[in-house]
């Protein structure tokens, strides 16, 4: 078993990117693996980076990835 950390980010539930991550997880947890998903959108992740200190939600994508094989 894998713990797989899938980063996902798209504005629509119906769009092909959507279709994907739907069966990469459904053959993942099919092969006995675990995801944690992120959707980025969702989130209103800001991917803009200009030295700043992380903020809370980049220490807990950080946490959860170091947590994940994959």
């Amino acid at each position: 078993m894998k713990k797989i950390f899938l980063v996902y980010g798209h504005y629509s539930e119906r769009s092909f990117n959507a279709a994907i991550r739907d069966k990469f997880i459904k053959t993942a947890l099919d092969n006995g693996n675990k995801v944690d998903v992120v959707d980025l959108y969702k989130e209103k992740f800001d991917p803009v980076f200009a030295g700043e200190e992380a903020g809370e939600d980049v220490l807990n994508h950080r946490k959860r990835i170091e947590n994940c094989d994959l």
